[in-house]
């Protein structure tokens, strides 16, 4: 146990606090759900559970113009991105009922290097589930906490998509890097001025992260790449909006 202790809080430290910026190296292995109890079984073989968060239900608000530009730039494939999202989780951590936790998240990747500064904060917990995504109140949000991180960004951003997944996670013994397998991806609300739903969008795929894994070798990956697990990058948003506009 005084181990596994021990690893967990190397990898917490490597990986930094939640509320500071975030800069580090991001890989993404990609396959489909008929894979996802393969993959999952492996990684309980081979990783260890995060103790703190395990799993969770994320949802991610994403922002965007009304020409669709963070999605275009994910469909282009620019080397250069810039992403903002407002994102909560269920289970939740405020310890107020009436509040959810939220953190507003400003990804800057060149590459495989990513900068997120991200800044948190506590909101009503009865709007943020059920407000519309045309309710200013988002574009609120975004214009106080982005000033709080000191970003500027685009002109013009909207609430445009809320993504949901379910997320679990594990620590690589091996190098520390964390461990996110993502499924059940689907769209939640949409905003109706920049987007019509022609119908319910799940993915049919999984996506699994590696943070912070710099150069060193993951030996265990082979066995997932074996089984066609692929190395690509993959944006949720993107692949979700696609399959909206029918553009997939």
């Amino acid at each position: 146990m005084h181990v596994f202790n021990d690893l967990v809080a190397a990898a917490r430290e490597k990986a930094g606090r939640d509320d500071e910026r975030i800069s580090s190296a991001e890989s993404k292995f990609v396959g489909t759900v008929e894979q996802e109890e393969f993959v999952i079984s492996w990684l309980r073989h081979v990783c260890l559970p995060d103790p703190a968060y395990p799993e969770a239900i994320v949802h991610s608000l994403y922002y965007d113009t009304p020409g669709l530009h963070s999605y275009r730039e994910k469909v282009e494939g620019d080397f250069i991105k810039t992403k903002c999202r407002l994102r909560w989780y269920d289970p939740d951590i405020s310890a107020d009922p009436a509040l959810r936790t939220t953190y507003l998240e400003i990804k800057h990747k060149v590459g495989q290097g990513r900068r997120k500064p991200r800044f948190q904060a506590a909101v009503d917990r009865g709007w943020l589930d059920t407000a519309g995504l045309d309710d200013p109140g988002f574009r609120a949000i975004l214009a106080r906490d982005a000033l709080s991180l000191g970003e500027r960004l685009p002109s013009g951003l909207m609430p445009a998509a809320v993504v949901r997944y379910r997320r679990r996670r594990f620590i690589c013994p091996f190098t520390l890097s964390r461990i996110c397998l993502d499924s059940d991806i689907g769209l939640g609300r949409i905003n109706g001025r920049l987007l019509s739903r022609l119908g319910p969008v799940t993915l049919g795929t999984i996506v699994l992260e590696v943070k912070d894994g710099g150069s060193a070798q993951i030996p265990w990956l082979s066995k997932l790449q074996a089984a066609g697990i692929r190395q690509r990058s993959f944006s949720k948003y993107g692949a979700c909006i696609a399959s909206l506009l029918k553009e997939a």
